[in-house]
């Protein structure tokens, strides 16, 4: 008869030589020559904002692995287009990427025509963060919930506005969905700057705005402002009181606002693998993770697949309310 036991050794030695050879092909360098050479993260906005905040941030910690220069460059213009279409359509090699917000899958939208395709020209590479958007009032203001406001401006129409930080912006697709759902009779008020936007909001000139949390968390926390709902799916963990809108019966606003790397389409998959992993633990390493809490952010670290996934999710909801609130920015 067969030795039973020396076969079970025999089989158990397979398995974990076997599950041993697949750790280290998991664990392998996916792409060992990369990067060669100094990389590129452009910044399709100024300098000073959460965007530029993070490349610089995380592009210090990628060098430094990396043993390679990481150098964040600013090109702002035509709502973040201008760096968008150099990205585009520049080597893809994986040494120029982007680091962008929502407006990257919504401008497809709201402008008549782009030079680059965005899903056809850029292939993602990690999600970041992800940035809810707030109904806000000034902290003086006679009303504390949704419901009030609500009722407010339903008892006095046409008598208020809502105030956001530009045309065609998250926060004015978010208002005016918000608008359309709630049956309300108000007027959207464009600021240049998010600054602004909330100087006039916590000051009463404005009744009501729609900032960017990472923008407003400051004022909110030192008690300027009140929150009277946030979009998202989830209550931001910076704010367990405010429920979302969902929770308060108006839907639509649960597509989070995003921050995320991207690189030129045909950039290789095993340095798309590479760049991703690096992005994602970066991004769940304790400073970076640290910064982008005080900063108002979510942080996420998603890989590019699952990156993907959300964009294929996402950008019909964000082009519907777009088309549905008749926004356009050209």
């Amino acid at each position: 008869m067969p030795d039973i036991s020396s076969a079970r050794r025999t089989l158990c030695a397979a398995l974990v030589g076997g599950w041993a050879f697949a750790a280290a092909a998991q664990s392998a360098d996916p792409a060992p020559d990369f990067p060669s050479k100094p990389v590129r993260i452009i910044v399709n906005s100024g300098p000073g904002v959460s965007t530029d905040i993070l490349a610089r941030q995380i592009g210090a910690r990628l060098a430094e692995q990396w043993k390679q220069p990481v150098v964040v460059e600013n090109k702002p213009g035509a709502s973040g287009t201008l760096g968008a279409d150099f990205v585009a359509k520049s080597p893809a090699d994986g040494h120029t990427l982007l680091i962008g917000v929502t407006n990257l899958v919504q401008t497809q939208f709201l402008m008549r025509s782009l030079p680059y395709d965005f899903s056809r020209d850029l292939k993602p590479v990690a999600l970041l963060a992800r940035g809810p958007n707030a109904l806000v009032v000034a902290a003086n203001a006679p009303i504390n919930t949704l419901a009030e406001y609500i009722a407010l401006v339903k008892s006095q129409p046409g008598k208020h506005a809502y105030g956001t930080y530009g045309n065609g912006t998250t926060a004015h697709i978010w208002g005016e969905t918000f608008r359309r759902q709630a049956g309300l009779d108000t007027v959207h008020a464009p600021f240049k700057s998010s600054a602004q936007m909330l100087t006039d909001v916590t000051g009463g000139q404005i009744g009501a705005a729609w900032p960017d949390l990472a923008s407003a968390m400051g004022l909110i926390q030192g008690g300027k402002l009140k929150v009277l709902a946030v979009t998202g799916s989830r209550r931001h963990p910076n704010l367990p009181q405010v429920p979302t809108f969902a929770e308060q019966g108006i839907t639509g606003l649960e597509p989070y606002g995003w921050y995320g790397i991207l690189a030129p389409s045909g950039t290789p998959e095993a340095v798309v693998r590479k760049l991703s992993a690096a992005w994602v633990d970066a991004v769940h390493s304790a400073p970076i993770h640290a910064r982008m809490v005080e900063m108002g952010l979510v942080p996420a670290g998603d890989p590019y697949d699952a990156f993907a996934a959300m964009l294929r999710t996402d950008t019909p909801v964000w082009g519907k309310a777009i088309k549905d609130g008749g926004i356009t920015i050209d």
